[in-house]
């Protein structure tokens, strides 16, 4: 019953941004992956994935949603309500919550959980930004503390910009599986992972994109997974197509 709640507030937050659109930013995105990776953790195989985001003097109000091919893996889906203090040119906080939700999970699996907590980043020499983003999960009783690099290389002969990524980053939960009956589990692991994007613009506002990405989790509970994927490496490939208005 939360998640359509949370979805209405979004719409009328969304709404309230569209009444007033001067400076206001959209974007949504939907493509294909390979794999579904979240934090590391596999959550999913191949499936399709979309993103919903507007923006509008320091607020921004998003969701993601992935839906696997495989009937019996689950979907899930992340809203995202954030407000950005830009203390200066280089720098800003970012404060965030994010509901997070998983349809048709298996018996005992985590459904929901909701997320909050700041982020910051810094505009480095050279292109390079810094981000740096702690959460805390008010359901799993966990925190993440997240940090990572971006960098966009300038592609001249293509007219576009190669997006490269890396981060690192610890996960804990004192209440794994909250839904599950029995004694709560206690859980902690680190992460890693990169990515190379490549945005090609092919009208005024439609862009084709297409992304590598591998990840990397250690020690990890297979209870962070609704798959009960094991730890290690992975890697996947997408492609998808992003709508400015």
């Amino acid at each position: 019953m939360r998640c359509p709640i949370l979805v209405l507030l979004l719409l009328h937050a969304v709404s309230g941004l569209y009444a007033q659109e001067d400076d206001l930013m959209t974007n949504a995105l939907v493509g294909l992956t390979s794999r579904h990776v979240f934090r590391g953790v596999e959550h999913a195989g191949a499936g399709a994935e979309g993103t919903f985001q507007v923006a509008r003097d320091g607020w921004r109000m998003g969701a993601e949603f992935s839906q696997p091919f495989d009937r019996n893996e689950p979907g899930e889906g992340i809203l995202t309500a954030a407000y950005a203090w830009k203390a200066t040119k280089q720098f800003k906080v970012e404060a965030l919550v994010m509901p997070r939700w998983s349809i048709e999970t298996p018996p005992s699996a985590t459904s929901h959980s909701v997320e909050a907590g700041l982020s910051a980043s810094w505009e480095l020499p050279k292109g390079v930004v810094l981000e740096l983003t702690g959460l805390h999960d008010w359901r799993l009783k966990g925190n993440t503390l997240q940090m990572t690099l971006n960098y966009s290389l300038p592609l001249e002969n293509l007219g576009a910009y190669l997006e490269w990524s890396a981060s690192a980053g610890i996960s804990s939960a004192h209440d794994l599986r909250p839904d599950a009956l029995g004694l709560p589990i206690h859980d902690a692991y680190t992460y890693y992972g990169a990515s190379v994007r490549l945005p090609y613009r092919i009208s005024s506002n439609t862009t084709v994109v297409g992304g590598l990405h591998v990840a990397e989790s250690d020690n990890q509970s297979r209870f962070w997974s609704p798959i009960a994927a094991p730890g290690g490496v992975h890697a996947w490939v997408d492609l998808s197509l992003s709508f400015d208005f």
